[in-house]
């Protein structure tokens, strides 16, 4: 086959590209097919035939719906003797195309990767309802190695083991997700409370206080804070503590 008969079989390709929902394989095929006729020396009634081509293939990708969205302003009509400013405009649309793939590749790993940080967190959680310790242990610690820079799910992990009644397992995720998060209200929250169940007031005491800071006076930590003064018998701090949620 003749590289001017292969031009013209992919340049035939490109509208079946398009209605096959492959405009990004329709513009890569304009690319092969152009570099070749470009590069050919042409009859006349060839140069007709082909500029009728391209023309005709070229309408076909900047009418479909996703070059459009992928680049609205770009103008794709081949003129005679301005092959360069067309191969440009083709070379550009590529580059765009590479971008949206790569984009597309990154956004579809991110999403599986949520998936499977979800699953795991239920996995976890119903060993935890099973009283299966350990293994939730294992599963929630392989979790947070995989994202440990992600405050929400050591939070989530630490809620979760709250929940369960393992309270030192939460304090450790509880205060690595404070770390992430500074001055996060709901995982100072969350921390305080553990260690008052603990009974390791002092320690939730400043955990309060310095959430009560970040927060304005939140009247819920307020009340919070009044609960564990009546675990830890601090009658007057109590009564001072839930004077100032009300008000």
């Amino acid at each position: 086959m003749s590289q001017l008969a292969a031009a013209r079989r992919r340049l035939h390709s490109i509208r079946s590209l398009i209605r096959q929902g492959e405009p990004f394989s329709a513009v890569q095929v304009l690319r092969e097919a152009v570099s070749i006729v470009f590069s050919e020396p042409l009859m006349k009634s060839e140069k007709r035939e082909f500029q009728r081509m391209i023309s005709d293939a070229s309408y076909y990708i900047i009418c479909d719906q996703h070059i459009r969205k992928l680049a609205p302003e770009l103008e794709l009509a081949y003129v005679p003797g301005r092959e360069r400013v067309f191969l440009a405009k083709v070379d550009m649309l590529l580059e765009k195309i590479d971008e949206k793939v790569h984009e597309d590749a990154q956004e579809a790993a991110r999403l599986l990767l949520e998936d499977k940080m979800r699953q795991d967190m239920e996995l976890g959680r119903q060993m935890l309802d099973a009283g299966l310790m350990d293994d939730a242990r294992g599963v929630f610690a392989e979790l947070a190695r995989e994202h440990q820079n992600c405050g929400k799910l050591l939070h989530d992990i630490g809620g979760s083991f709250l929940r369960a009644g393992a309270y030192a397992d939460a304090v450790c995720y509880l205060e690595e997700a404070l770390k992430l998060e500074p001055g996060s209200l709901p995982v100072s929250s969350s921390l305080a409370v553990a260690l008052r169940r603990m009974g390791r007031y002092a320690e939730a005491e400043r955990v309060y206080l310095e959430a009560l800071r970040e927060g304005n006076g939140a009247p819920h930590l307020l009340f919070n804070l009044g609960r564990l003064y009546v675990d830890w018998k601090k009658w007057d701090r109590a009564v001072k503590a839930a004077q100032c949620a009300l008000r």
